[in-house]
C-alpha cells in the first residue's frame, strides 16, 4: 500500500470516527471508557499526523461502541450497518396469502408513485386480463373471487392510465403463443375467449404506449422469475406463497438490470408488441 493510499484511508477513518462520535454526542474520555483503550490513544486516532489505521482489535471495539460496521469505519463501505443488520433489512419475506397479496401489492405500488415500477408477470400482465381469463384463474382460488380481481384488475389499470405512469412490463412470448394454442390450464378458455384476451391486450398496448410499455423476450435464451421493482426503493420476487422483498440499493439495482437486460435482448419490443398481438389473435383456431 502507497503512502498515498495510507493516508486516504486514514483520513476517511478520522473522518467517520468524528461523525459517529458526534451522532451518539460522545467526546474522547467517554469513547475511551466505553471501548477500553486509553484516551491518548483515542487522541492518536484523531490526530491529523496519524497516518496509520489501528488494529483490528481496536477498530472492532471502536465499531462496536458506536453501532457501526467496522469496514463502514475503514472506508470499505457506504454502509454503517454491520453483516448481520444488512441481511435483516436487505430481505424480508411477505406471506402471499390469497386474502392479503393485492394488500402488499397495492401498498408498494403507492408508495412507488412517480417512479418507474419494471414487472415480469406470472402469466399474463393482470392489468390486461379479461373478464374470461380472470375467471378461469381466480374460479378455485382462496380467499379471491374472480369478481374481486377484475375490482382489482380496474384499479390496477387505472393507475396505469394516470398521468405520470412510467410501468414497463417484460414476459416470455412463449407465454402468448401457447395462451393462443390453449396450451395447459389455457385449454379451458374457447377460441373466441383467447382471441378476445389477446385483442384486449393489443388494444391497451396501443392505448397505453409510452407511458406502460411491454415487451417480449424469447425463453430459450432469457429466463426470470416473476419479479417487480420499485422504482429504487424496492424489488420482489414472486414465490407463489411469498414474496421475497429487497430493499437495499445493491439488491434492487441487481434486479433492475436483470429486467433490463429482458428488455434489451426482448425478440418483440414494446412499440412492435400491439401489432404483433393482433397477428397472433388472427391465427387463434
Amino acid at each position: 500500500m502507497t503512502s498515498s493510499t495510507r493516508s486516504n484511508r486514514s483520513e476517511v477513518f478520522r473522518a467517520r470516527l468524528r461523525a459517529a462520535m458526534l451522532e451518539h454526542k460522545l467526546n474522547r474520555t467517554q469513547l475511551a471508557e466505553r471501548t477500553g483503550v486509553d484516551r491518548s490513544t483515542v487522541s492518536q486516532l484523531l490526530s491529523e499526523h496519524q497516518l496509520r489505521l489501528p488494529s483490528g482489535h481496536v477498530v472492532a471495539e471502536l465499531a462496536a461502541a458506536l453501532s457501526v460496521s467496522a469496514d463502514w469505519l475503514l472506508g470499505l463501505t457506504n454502509s454503517t450497518l454491520g453483516p448481520g443488520e444488512i441481511l435483516r433489512e436487505s430481505l424480508q419475506v411477505a406471506q402471499a396469502q390469497p386474502d392479503r397479496a393485492d394488500v402488499h401489492i397495492e401498498r408498494w405500488l403507492q408508495e412507488a408513485t412517480g417512479a418507474k415500477v419494471r414487472n415480469v408477470p406470472t402469466t399474463l400482465p393482470e392489468v390486461m386480463k379479461t373478464e374470461a381469463t380472470l375467471q378461469l384463474e381466480y374460479a378455485n382460488y382462496e380467499g379471491k373471487t374472480p369478481q374481486q380481481a377484475l375490482q382489482s384488475k380496474q384499479t390496477r389499470l387505472d393507475l396505469n392510465r394516470a398521468v405520470g405512469t412510467d410501468y414497463e412490463f417484460a414476459m416470455p412470448v412463449q407465454t402468448l403463443t401457447d395462451f393462443a394454442r390453449g396450451s395447459g390450464i389455457w385449454a379451458a378458455l374457447s377460441a373466441a375467449q383467447r382471441k378476445e384476451q389477446l385483442l384486449h391486450m393489443a388494444a391497451l398496448c396501443q392505448e397505453l404506449y409510452p407511458s406502460t410499455r411491454l415487451h417480449l423476450y424469447d425463453l430459450t435464451q432469457r429466463f426470470s422469475a416473476p419479479v417487480t421493482v420499485f422504482g429504487q426503493r424496492r424489488a420482489v420476487i414472486y414465490t407463489g406463497s411469498s414474496y421475497f422483498v429487497f430493499n437495499t440499493r445493491e439488491h434492487v439495482e441487481t434486479l433492475t438490470r436483470h429486467f433490463d437486460e429482458l428488455v434489451r435482448d426482448a425478440t418483440v419490443l414494446s412499440h412492435e408488441v400491439s401489432t404483433w398481438l393482433t397477428a397472433l389473435a388472427r391465427r387463434v383456431r
